[in-house]
């Protein structure tokens, strides 16, 4: 199909727009005629920084591509793709984006963007498959004023961050008897902190009882004097800031300009617990585990508290957590994944609903909220079109997934051990996604 793009901008580029950002009618553009003029051969030339090779990544740049091939026509760009592996990392393939002379750089992914931030102050990015857009790109709260959602720079996008109040009520629909909630984190993962302080947050609301549990990520090591799946925790090298007590500290000037200055006070991130914490879960317990455990802590009480912690496993820490709590939250995209196998089966066990942020996390969990990431990509696809169409990128708001488009989602196997039967509304998790067809639920823009 010949489309004119270029040649009707002037004239219906406030049309246009708006016809892009929603996204839900069809339209014809002005003017349209059955010829292409020597105006319409252009040809922008997009380099698409991708951090990991994998399906989410691949979903998400199909996505954006399919947006500008809707609302600028596939022979109107060109899409350069590059991957973040050990050999290329993230900095490399950025920095070859900038000397190819790429109109536009694509990333998915905080590695990806962060390097290619660095990289350019002029060429425009899009991004997604971002959390916290705010902390990755180091954007300070001036004066207490809340965040407009504009970057003020090169760089716009779509954020990835799942809807949190409806993990909550996922939370609260799927667990029985819902007294207090464990929050799992690692020190050094900063976007499950933000994703786990807004959940606290509107767990206090609810006057919902939380207590959060440290668990380093990438620092385990397998116990040579346990069993095999069993992984002892030992100290992260790195810190985290609080999405709540770093990033948006008040900013300390330096001189006389106040965008010049340091975030204060850095924050050390421990472990955390609610004012509405009185204590742990109850559970009906037979006399003999009452006489069993009142033994188990005398002898506990008398070990010396650092050689407990220098023996701790991943296991200890999950059963901890299950002794004391209803449910487990692990956020999207937790450094934890690779260890979900582990803290899944354990919680299983000891009959504590897991919630997940995502659906990876989700196979070892209870519940979990599915987002498409076609949607995504599709999204961040329409923040380029208002790029190409003359908008001011430091001025295009971040954008968010349709909350609406979220499908809940069931793990089988689990629920016939917990005994539950969930309704209509959710739907069986290896079931769903094994016929789904990713990009199904998008309203995509024609033309025609």
């Amino acid at each position: 199909m010949k489309k004119r793009f270029l040649s009707i901008i002037l004239a219906a580029s406030l049309c246009l727009s708006l016809s892009a950002c929603a996204g839900k009618t069809k339209t014809e553009p002005e003017n349209d005629t059955s010829e292409e003029s020597t105006e319409d051969s252009y040809s922008y030339n997009i380099s698409a920084l991708l951090s990991k090779d994998n399906k989410m990544d691949e979903i998400l740049l199909q996505g954006f591509s399919d947006a500008l091939t809707d609302y600028i026509g596939d022979d109107h760009f060109t899409i350069n793709t590059a991957y973040a592996t050990e050999e290329t990392p993230s900095d490399v393939i950025a920095a070859d984006a900038v000397k190819s002379g790429a109109d536009m750089i694509f990333t998915t992914g905080k590695s990806t963007l962060s390097a290619a931030a660095d990289a350019t102050e002029t060429i425009p990015i899009v991004a997604t498959n971002i959390v916290d857009f705010k902390g990755t790109l180091r954007i300070a709260s001036l004066n207490g004023k809340s965040w407009d959602k504009t970057t003020g720079r090169n760089i716009t996008g779509v954020s990835s961050k799942p809807s949190i109040v409806d993990q909550v009520s996922l939370m609260i629909e799927a667990t029985k008897d819902l007294q207090t909630v464990g929050i799992l984190f690692s020190p050094e993962d900063t976007d499950a902190i933000y994703q786990n302080e807004i959940f606290e947050a509107y767990l206090d609301q609810a006057g919902i009882p939380w207590k959060e549990y440290l668990i380093p990520a990438t620092n385990t090591a397998v116990s040579s004097d346990k069993e095999e799946s069993s992984t002892a925790l030992s100290p992260s090298k790195y810190v985290a800031f609080s999405a709540k007590e770093g990033m948006d500290n008040e900013v300390i000037g330096l001189g006389e300009d106040p965008l010049f200055g340091l975030n204060s006070p850095s924050s050390t991130r421990v472990a955390l617990i609610s004012d509405f914490w009185t204590g742990p879960k109850t559970v009906a317990a037979s006399s003999d585990d009452t006489e069993e455990d009142s033994s188990e802590d005398k002898d506990d009480s008398q070990k010396d508290s650092t050689d407990i912690e220098s023996e701790i496993t991943l296991e200890d820490r999950i059963k901890e957590a299950c002794s004391e709590c209803s449910a487990i939250y692990v956020p999207y995209e937790s450094m934890l994944t690779d260890q979900m196998s582990i803290i899944g089966s354990v919680a299983t066990e000891q009959d504590v609903v897991v919630v997940a942020g995502d659906t990876n996390i989700g196979q070892n969990s209870l519940v979990t909220l599915f987002m498409d990431p076609y949607s995504l990509g599709y999204s961040a696809g329409k923040k380029a079109v208002r790029v190409f169409n003359g908008d001011d990128i430091a001025t295009i708001k971040i954008g968010y997934g349709d909350t609406d488009e979220c499908i809940k989602l069931y793990n089988g196997e689990i629920a016939k051990k917990f005994d539950l039967e969930f309704p209509k509304s959710f739907n069986e998790f290896e079931e769903f996604l094994s016929t789904y067809k990713y990009g199904s639920n998008t309203t995509r823009f024609s033309f025609n």
